[in-house]
């Protein structure tokens, strides 16, 4: 099956590395210079509409693809064949990552907020950047990181008190985002990733302002004032 992107809202274009904010996630800016250099030649960047599935589970994909800019759902499909979002993923997570190896994809990724995948057709992954000894350590250390991400998620879902999970996923979001500051998913989609209602989501969310832990900037975007939840250990469960 061919899992490749498709186009929706832009045609592809060049990556522009050296203006890239996800640089220093991107596994691609592993390469030496002159291996990068060709690699780029085979790259494409492509801004992705929301509600897009960019990866489906079992699927072969053909391309690998590092998240430039947004925030993906992981959708792992159990008994009866339907898909449960268990994770978000953000900036510098892969996008076919299993492509390399000749797997099939583990979970199936959807856009909830717009954005922009930087991907290579993967006979060029294999043939110029699998043969370098540092791409490969970074591509395992990614894999790693997502199963560390993965991990988190599931330890949040273990929290007895929905204004803990909330504080924690908030904490996840700004993670993947590599700042305080972050656009804010909607409420529905928080809601199918904690198995809530979205009104659960939006009075926590409340909360967790009343308290100051959170601050909205606009109706988009919030940021956090804390490091970490800590502030609500010892606090009663809802």
């Amino acid at each position: 099956m061919n899992n490749s992107l498709q186009l929706t809202t832009e045609q592809s274009r060049k990556p522009r590395c050296d203006h890239c904010s996800t640089q220093s996630r991107c596994l691609f800016a592993t390469l030496p210079q002159a291996t990068h250099e060709q690699l780029w030649l085979q790259a494409r960047e492509r801004t992705v509409a929301v509600g897009e599935r960019l990866e489906t589970q079992g699927a072969h994909a053909q391309t690998l693809g590092v998240i430039k800019v947004g925030l993906l759902n992981g959708l792992r499909r159990g008994p009866g064949g339907e898909d449960k979002p268990i994770v978000l993923l953000g900036k510098g997570r892969l996008v076919g990552f299993a492509t390399p190896f000749g797997q099939p994809s583990m979970l199936s990724l959807v856009t909830i907020t717009p954005t922009r995948v930087c991907e290579v057709d993967v006979q060029a992954i294999r043939e110029i950047a699998m043969h370098h000894p540092p791409f490969q350590q970074a591509l395992y250390k990614s894999i790693t990181d997502f199963m560390g991400c993965m991990g988190d998620w599931s330890h949040l879902l273990r929290q007895e008190s929905y204004l803990t999970k909330v504080c924690v996923a908030l904490h996840l979001i700004a993670a993947e985002e590599g700042n305080q500051s972050f656009r804010i998913p909607s409420h529905t989609e928080l809601a199918n990733v904690l198995g809530a209602r979205r009104e659960t989501i939006a009075r926590h969310i409340a909360l967790l302002i009343e308290t100051g832990l959170f601050r909205k900037i606009d109706r988009w975007h919030g940021i956090l004032t804390t490091p970490d939840c800590s502030p609500l250990s010892g606090r009663a469960v809802e």
